[in-house]
């Protein structure tokens, strides 16, 4: 079984540049087209420039696609060179070999001129990536800053702690409300009522407008009679129910008209002169003076035509809550078929 290489091989700016490819495409793409891209094969090399990519945090490879990580887009669009090198130095720590490395030469001379064979003996590296590896550290530590001139390695935790990232540069808090007073809250009225909001020199008014409830809909007793389609109505309140009708029952009700004369009319509904009286009411109609501000009311007339007849008829029972008004012959009919509907839920 192959040994698994958990350290970058190549440079950390190779990595870069491949990763910076796969972001002008998009943040996602094929490997054949980043090496097309970059004018090389999809070889050996170029593949081990890609796990080095992956090693530093700045690519993932999956199904033969590469895609950029967060830690890439933190360093590109970084505020400034400060905080890019920040970034820079955490995808370069990124590899376990080269963090362990960091804190083992903390604030120590690191042996450059036998890093490559230290790297085989106490790291484990393979003695035909030792020397490639021990560059890779070497230029990527000086470009992240941990190592200075004195190949002295830095403090990398004191580093990360004197240096914090800026994550915004917006504040956190919410502004002040220009609408509203230093200490007192608008006051509010309901209804059509309005009170002013003030707040220095502003002023406006609120207006609380009341909800309209939507109507609601009720059963239609001669549609469930004749057997049409009411079974959307099934969960709405029943007629009964909202007219909280004292009989129960099936039973008809009729309701006579009122006659209408003259004997009946208002005694103050005042006429005038100028109308006569007609030969049909029992007295002729009287005079009355009228402030001249005001203007004439006309009074009602006898005219000797009998008023129109009109009957109602209502119906209950299991299921049926109707009330019928009778003006013609033609609507009679309407009631000889609830009859017979009746009489047939009756004999059956």
């Amino acid at each position: 079984m192959p040994k698994t290489i958990d350290y970058p091989r190549t440079s950390y700016a190779g990595a870069w540049e491949v990763a910076e490819v796969v972001d002008d495409t998009g943040g996602k793409c094929a490997i054949d087209t980043a090496a097309r891209k970059l004018n090389r094969k999809v070889s050996g090399s170029f593949k081990a420039i890609i796990g080095s990519a992956v090693k530093f945090g700045l690519l993932t490879s999956k199904r033969e696609f590469l895609t950029t990580t967060n830690l890439f887009r933190r360093i590109k669009h970084a505020y400034d060179k400060q905080e890019e090198r920040i970034y820079h130095r955490e995808a370069f720590l990124h590899p376990p070999m080269f963090n362990q490395i960091c804190r083992k030469f903390r604030n120590r001379e690191l042996p450059v001129h036998m890093f490559d064979v230290m790297l085989i003996r106490e790291f484990g590296v393979e003695e035909i990536n030792a020397q490639s590896v021990a560059k890779a550290f070497l230029d990527g530590a000086r470009m992240a800053g941990i190592l200075d001139e004195n190949n002295i390695i830095a403090d990398i935790d004191q580093l990360a702690a004197q240096q914090t990232p800026r994550k915004e540069l917006s504040s956190g808090e919410m502004p002040p409300n220009l609408f509203r007073g230093g200490t007192g809250a608008p006051s509010v009225t309901s209804g059509a009522g309005s009170a002013p909001i003030s707040s220095g020199s502003i002023s406006s008014p609120v207006t609380l407008i009341p909800p309209v409830p939507a109507p609601t809909r009720t059963l239609d007793a001669v549609s469930s009679l004749f057997g049409l389609d009411t079974d959307d109505l099934e969960d709405s309140p029943s007629v009964a129910d909202e007219l909280a009708v004292p009989l129960s029952g099936p039973e008809a009700i009729f309701v006579p008209p009122l006659p209408v004369s003259a004997h009946h009319a208002p005694a103050s509904t005042p006429t005038t002169a100028a109308e006569p009286a007609t030969a049909a009411g029992p007295s002729q109609a009287v005079a009355l003076p009228m402030p001249t501000a005001l203007p004439h009311l006309p009074v009602p007339r006898d005219t000797g035509v009998e008023p129109e007849l009109t009957f109602a008829i209502r119906i209950q029972g299991p299921g049926l809550d109707t009330h019928l008004t009778i003006q013609e012959a033609d609507d009679l009919a309407v009631v000889e078929a609830l009859l017979k509907q009746i009489r047939r839920r009756l004999s059956s």
